[in-house]
């Protein structure tokens, strides 16, 4: 009887590790076609993109899939970068909507808001990533040119100033900051002046 137990407990201990073992392999099988289908999802509305082509259901997918994926393996080395290119992806559907003769502000703004939560997702998360820098710049950017909220721009833009104060756009940054938020005309006064 005891024999016929430890058989027992064996073939259970067994089974049980097998089963796990099987769970990982399936979750890292899982993992790779999710990473597969969102590089897929990117270089579809990147190709178009390159061609002068702004497919707004391609790149929206695109950043639903790279938020969830974030979301469900965000220890993978491809998210910071995924995360910048849908980022970007927000700015270009945000801008692009500004620019249509009858604007959807509703639109505008949740792609914009999309986009500065994923920038500070990104800093937060991922302090590391060598691209870490161009959040504050197009963040920005977008309170800057889409949402005309020069004071957040202004912040934003200090703020990279005061982290990255050797970097080679600052002197860029200092002189726009002379003109952010100003009108053409108020731009050409000042130089009049």
């Amino acid at each position: 009887m005891r024999k016929l137990l430890y058989i027992l407990c064996i073939a259970t201990l067994l089974f049980s590790c097998n089963k796990s073992r099987n769970q990982n392999v399936n979750a890292v099988q899982e993992e790779s076609c999710d990473q597969t289908e969102l590089l897929q999802a990117y270089d579809k509305a990147d190709s178009l993109y390159q061609q002068g082509i702004i497919n707004k259901e391609l790149f929206e997918d695109f950043i639903t899939q790279t938020i969830r994926f974030a979301d469900m393996h965000p220890e993978n080395n491809i998210i910071p970068d995924m995360l910048s290119k849908a980022g970007v992806a927000c700015m270009i559907l945000a801008k692009n909507a500004s620019m249509e003769p009858n604007p959807d502000e509703e639109y505008i703004e949740k792609y914009a808001r999309k986009g500065i939560s994923v920038f500070e997702k990104i800093q937060a998360t991922y302090p590391e990533y060598e691209g870490v820098k161009n959040c504050y710049l197009n963040r920005a950017f977008i309170y800057d040119d889409i949402l005309h909220k020069y004071l957040d721009a202004e912040y934003e833009y200090r703020e990279f100033l005061h982290k990255y104060p050797d970097d080679s756009s600052c002197d860029n940054i200092r002189a726009y900051l002379q003109v952010l938020g100003k009108s053409e005309e108020e731009i050409m006064a000042a130089i009049n002046n």
